[in-house]
Parts: structure tokens; sequence; C-alpha cells
């Protein structure tokens, strides 16, 4: 299970009914068409007892993870004799965020929501989410601090989402046997992303063809490669996209088309859909994916090349790893505020959390810090490549931050990658395709408002 993706489910929400703040009304009282309770809108915690009926949304959990839910729902029907849960799941496709769009318009949202990023915040635009910094002050006081408070969106210091299971970016892997044949010193991994460029270039160097560095498509590196850079990708606000007046954006256009012109990439790989992982594996590329779940597939199928993986990290400037997380809400138009959020919070406590990400099927992180407190987590004696990866990534996920750039739709992220192709192949130069890059992008942001 992976959580988030950075890249964002193609939507253009102006297309979807969302856009352009919380029009539409009197934003305390209104959610789009739809009357919020006095409940909601008073401005005080949301309170009472639990009680009547709510509906759970899920998203592609229920054919896995029918047994866990079903025990969570029973436990809390327990807890509150009055309160009866139905649970449904989206199988969450790619016309996810329409059809809880389209919902939201009809006044239709479930009372508890697992959302991805790119939806949550379509919603919140219109006011859809409930205020959690208003109406449960204390909602974040269990959560990993760093992941909490960087759990906001543009231009706003509440809260409106909590943080649920989670994946981690901030990991570089690397084949410890090509990099000595190409003159290379696996010890001294790169720290930036930069030198993990230069190292690039010893490998054209050093390989004869042989090896590559890494797959040329930039696809599966914009935006995070930037993010860790700590380049300036949007405005603070997201109102507008900024990336191509960044010098250190630049020289990372600029060093990939020479890495790619010099054979230090693959050139079938600069438009296609090849994986990374299967690369990797086959022993092609120095360096993989950053996912260190990925390691199970490198080990099923290449022995070989798992053997010779090493694992470190790769925080560049930002000096933090990135969280991908998926989210849970309550709807501002839920008619049963109080037991929605109370159900809201027992689903993600500690304890049910712990039994969660107990299952060896779960790849990902809990959100709290006390679901931390376990084998899984605290017991990873071995020195293989995986153990490494999750012995680190635990260490790494103690400061890990939200850093999802909620504007970098699909379309905008097709946009940047063609343009950037252009550019890699030497088929424009790299401040002209970052401009055009940019202009598109801002327009495609212009015509979702």
């Amino acid at each position: 299970m992976r959580a988030t993706a950075l890249v964002a489910p193609a939507l253009l929400l102006a297309a979807c009914g969302i856009g352009g703040g919380s029009g539409g009304g009197d934003a305390a009282t209104m959610a789009g068409p739809c009357e919020l309770s006095d409940e909601v809108t008073s401005g005080e915690p949301v309170t009472g007892e639990p009680q009547g009926e709510i509906v759970l949304q899920t998203t592609a959990l229920k054919s896995s993870f029918s047994e866990y839910f079903d025990g969570v729902i029973d436990a809390f029907e327990k807890k509150y004799p009055g309160v009866t849960v139905t649970w449904q799941d989206d199988p969450g496709d790619a016309t996810f965020t329409q059809r809880l769009v389209t919902d939201a318009q009809s006044c239709a949202l479930p009372d508890v929501l697992n959302l991805n990023q790119t939806t949550a915040y379509a919603l919140y635009k219109e006011n859809f989410l409930l205020d959690l910094s208003t109406a449960a002050p204390d909602a974040g006081a269990d959560f990993i601090p760093s992941l909490w408070d960087s759990m906001t969106f543009p231009g706003s210091d509440h809260h409106y989402v909590m943080p649920w299971y989670w994946g981690l970016l901030g990991i570089q892997t690397f084949n410890t046997d090509l990099m000595t044949k190409v003159g290379l010193d696996p010890s001294t991994p790169p720290t930036t992303i930069m030198e993990q460029f230069d190292q690039s270039a010893a490998v054209a160097e050093g390989s004869d063809g042989q090896a590559y560095a890494f797959a040329a498509n930039p696809f599966t590196r914009v935006p995070s490669d930037w993010q860790f850079m700590d380049a300036a990708i949007t405005t603070e606000d997201e109102s507008e996209f900024t990336f191509a007046d960044d010098p250190k954006v630049l020289a990372w256009v600029q060093k990939y088309a020479e890495l790619y012109r010099d054979g230090a990439l693959p050139k079938d790989t600069l438009s296609s859909d090849v994986d990374v992982t299967q690369l990797y594996s086959a022993g092609d590329v120095v360096w993989g994916s950053s996912i260190p779940s990925y390691l199970r597939y490198v080990q099923e199928t290449n022995e070989t090349t798992y053997g010779k993986t090493g694992v470190a990290p790769l925080l560049d400037a930002r000096g933090a790893a990135i969280a991908e997380s998926q989210l849970v809400a309550v709807p501002s138009t839920s008619k049963n505020p109080a037991t929605a959020l109370a159900f809201a919070r027992f689903l993600l406590d500690p304890e049910n959390q712990k039994a969660f990400v107990s299952d060896e099927r779960v790849s990902n992180f809990p959100s709290t810090t006390d679901s931390m407190d376990i084998p899984k987590f605290t017991d990873i004696s071995g020195d293989t490549p995986l153990d490494q990866a999750n012995r680190l990534s635990v260490e790494l996920s103690q400061e890990a931050t939200n850093a999802f750039i909620y504007n970098w739709s699909d379309a905008v992220q097709s946009a940047v990658v063609s343009e950037l192709q252009l550019a890699i192949s030497g088929k424009k130069g790299a401040q002209e395709a970052l401009d055009a890059a940019q202009e598109k992008a801002n327009r495609i942001l212009a015509d979702q408002d």
C-alpha cells in the first residue's frame, strides 16, 4: 500500500464545479449550495454524546481489510449503544474527486471521509470540510507533531483534515557494485540531488554504456526533486507557479540535459512509462526507487541485485522526509457532526492505528506517535537492504512533514514534464522550456479558478 502520490490524480477542479475560494453565499453558513447546521457554524467546539446514524466512506480498502473495519465499527457501536455506523468503500479510481464533488454539491457527502489530498483541498475551498481547529481544538494531540503541524491548506493555519496512514520520501537506494565499477565510492553516496547528478556523470564515463544512473523520464522526479532542493515552486499561497524563476531549478534542468546527452541515462526511457523498479532490479541503473517497500520486489525478482543494494538518506536542503498521506475528514454538511467527529477520532486513535499498521500487508506508517511503538518499527534487527531501509524510514518518520503542492494537478504535471523532456533531449533550451512550462502551468491554474 502506497499513500497518496506527490502528483495528484487527474482533474481540473473548475470542471468539477469546485474552485474560486469560498464563494456561493455566506462562507460561515453555507458550503456550496448547502446550508450548514447551527452546530457547525456556532464557532464553538462540537460536543455531545455520540448517537444516531453516520456513514463512513473509505477508499479501496474493503476487499482486503473488512475484518479490521468491522471490528472498529463494532467496538465504536458497543462503546456508544445509540450509534449505527454504515460503511461504504469507494474504488478510488480516476473519477474519485468528481464523484465526491458531485456528492458535495448535492449536499450528500458521507459523514466521515477517507480522502486524498487533492480531493480534500477541492472540498475545503468550498467550505465542505469541518474546521477542526474550532470544532475539536485538541484533535492534533496524538499525531506525530511535525506531520500534524504541516497538515494545513495554503493560506490557512487551521486544520481541516487528520492524517491517517502514510508513506515516506527521503531515502535513496543504489547498486553498490555498479557504483564501484564506475569509480564511485558506495560508502559516500550523494547527500543532495545535484551531488547525485554529479555522481551520475561518472556512470556515463565509467560504464561504456553498460549501465546508467537512472531512468531518463523526469516524470517521477518532479516536483519531488525540486521540493527536496527547497526550490520556490509556487508562491506561498500557491496562487502562482514560480519554478522557472528559481536558479536551482534551472541548474537542475541543465545538468539533467547534460547527463542525457553524455549517455548517463537510457535514451529510450525519456518519454516512456518504464518502471525504474524493473530497471533497477535488472541491474541496469545505479539508483532505484525512493519508496522503501519496492525493495520487496527487487528481493523477489533478482536476489543478486538485492544483495548489492545500499541505502542512505537523501534529504537535500529540506533536511526532512516528505510524508505522502491519506487523510480523514468530517464534512461540514454532516447532519450528525458530533458522532462523525467522535468516530473519526476513534478510527485514528493510537490503538486502532497500531492494529491497522501491524497487518503485514500494510507498508505504511501510522500518524500517531504512540502507534509507532510496535515491534514492526522498534525491533528491526536485521541488516538486509530492506531492514536498512525500514530502520532509516522509521528514524526519518519522526520529523517528516507534509509537502503536498495542492495545485500541482495531473494536468500541470503533464504540461511541465512535456517541456522538460524537450529540454533534456536538447530540442529546447533549459530556460526556454522552463518558461513555457511555467506559463502552461499557470494557465491551467487560472482555468481552475
